[in-house]
């Protein structure tokens, strides 16, 4: 599981795509190989049990409270 992983950004043509992690007011732009980047941005949107049990998402609402507590 990759605690802090918002998303993932890809920019057409680029041979890299980028992971971005949140920690605390930093965010971390990981540089992925393009293959490796398809199949971990397709595990963390997928609804798949391997998606859910690799990449953990938290409701919205709890993200939300999580977010004004700090």
């Amino acid at each position: 599981m990759i605690k802090g992983c918002v998303g993932f950004s890809y920019v057409s043509g680029r041979l890299y795509g980028h992971m971005i992690l949140v920690r605390g007011k930093r965010t971390i732009d990981i540089p992925l190989p393009i293959g490796i980047y398809f199949v971990m941005a397709r595990l963390w949107r997928s609804d798949n049990f391997l998606g859910k049990f690799l990449y953990e998402k938290k409701d919205w609402q709890v993200q939300l409270d999580e977010a004004k507590s700090l």
